[in-house]
């Protein structure tokens, strides 16, 4: 149950900031910070450019990891921990989230900036934390 929880909430929080991005800030346009981090949209086609003309191999693929997720879940004992499968939830949450950006939209909305690294966005940090998350309690 934490799995699904955890990946609906996810694919909810990430489009929901994504459309907020979308909204509010042209291509490339940022948003002026003296922080750190600054909010600066772009539409990253990278890995999608190849798939795009080929959404039956990315759903294939998608597919392929819930099942895998779903199997080793069912079936393993690494995974068995409620906080195991709330990490997978978020990683799974935010694949499922990015791939529906390069279903609908061709590439993937990023827009967390943080000047020293590339842009971002949630589900990119809920499928790192989620992985972390699920192997630090898978063993």
């Amino acid at each position: 149950m934490e799995l699904v929880v955890a990946a609906i909430l996810t694919i909810v929080a990430d489009q929901a900031s994504k459309m907020f991005v979308l909204t509010r800030f042209a291509e490339g346009q940022f948003s002026s910070s003296t922080f750190l981090i600054r909010i600066r949209r772009v539409t990253n086609p990278k890995g999608s450019i190849v798939f795009v003309h080929k959404r039956a191999v990315l759903l294939g693929l998608w597919g392929l990891a819930v099942l895998s997720t779903i199997l080793a879940i069912r079936f393993g004992h690494f995974f068995a921990t409620p906080a195991a499968q709330l990490g997978l939830g978020l990683a799974l949450g935010g694949a499922t989230s990015n791939l529906w950006d390069m279903l609908q939209r061709h590439g993937v909305i990023d827009f967390i900036d943080m000047r020293l690294w590339p842009v971002f966005n949630l589900a990119d940090v809920a499928i790192f934390i989620g992985s972390a998350v699920a192997l630090w309690f898978a063993f």
